[in-house]
């Protein structure tokens, strides 16, 4: 079934509450910050910055946020009032709890959650502004010939840090079909396939995308005798070792570097 695209609007919403959370965690715990503010709210620093470039936050996450930080929820969700608690009028504080400001908020989100956040070239972030950088979300089958933002198979993008694209502008996104590397990357996770990236010496036990008999594919690569083995996370019968004689590796046989991700778990 495809993927439903994610509305401009929906995308606009919460690229403004991220870019709010992104100017507080700045203002209270400076630029480089976010370590930091992830390990007061018991999170793994990704998983912030992934809610800095629009992953839906969960509520006892916005919960933690506001009284680590003393957010106003209201200006938080909409953008209006004070930015603090501090400045807001008591009674308004008397009136509505924090929990009951973000369910308010949050019922003009859509209910059902978001796993990344995908925008259409028109609403691409300024290269000059922005911490936050938009690869082309192109399908695995596509990895091995070259597109650019103009190719008409680029028709989304999607968020990602900045700092975690050593070569921005020679990496691409895909979203993982099978579940060959789960439970790491389960499958419907969006991998960024850096392409600059395709020595085999640089590469042992990284993940990486790569191409063996016309077939991409994300897996390990790890090294062992004279071989090259494309390792996928769990083997099986479906996602076997693929060994590749060291002496005889294909030019065109890495595709590049997996250097950031990002897995959506079901919990059913």
């Amino acid at each position: 079934m495809a993927r439903k695209k994610t509305s401009k609007t929906r995308v606009n919403v919460k690229a403004s509450i991220s870019r709010r959370l992104r100017d507080i965690r700045q203002e209270k715990f400076g630029e480089h910050g976010g370590p930091e503010l992830a390990r007061r709210l018991n999170l793994p620093a990704r998983t912030w910055y992934n809610y800095e470039t629009g992953v839906t936050v969960p509520a006892e996450v916005l919960l933690a946020f506001i009284d680590q930080t003393g957010a106003n929820p209201v200006w938080l969700l909409s953008g209006e009032g004070s930015k603090y608690r501090s400045g807001l009028d008591e009674a308004v504080l008397s009136d509505l709890s924090p929990i009951q400001l973000i369910r308010r908020g949050l019922e003009k989100l859509e209910q059902e959650p978001n796993d990344y956040v995908v925008v259409a070239p028109e609403n691409l972030p300024s290269d000059t502004v922005s911490d936050f950088v938009a690869i082309t979300l192109v399908s695995i089958s596509d990895l091995t010939t070259p597109i650019n933002s103009s190719d008409a198979r680029a028709e989304r993008h999607i968020l990602a840090y900045r700092k975690w694209l050593p070569h921005p502008r020679q990496t691409v996104g895909v979203c993982l079909a099978d579940d060959a590397m789960a439970p790491i990357l389960p499958a419907g996770s969006v991998v960024a396939i850096d392409r600059a990236v395709t020595d085999p010496n640089r590469l042992q036990s990284r993940m990486i995308a790569a191409c063996p008999d016309g077939q991409p594919m994300i897996r390990w690569l790890d090294v062992s005798g004279r071989h090259f083995i494309l390792r996928p996370n769990q083997q099986s019968r479906e996602h076997p070792l693929i060994p590749i004689e060291i002496d005889a590796l294909p030019a065109s046989l890495i595709l590049g570097q997996v250097v950031w991700s990002w897995s959506c778990f079901n919990g059913s």
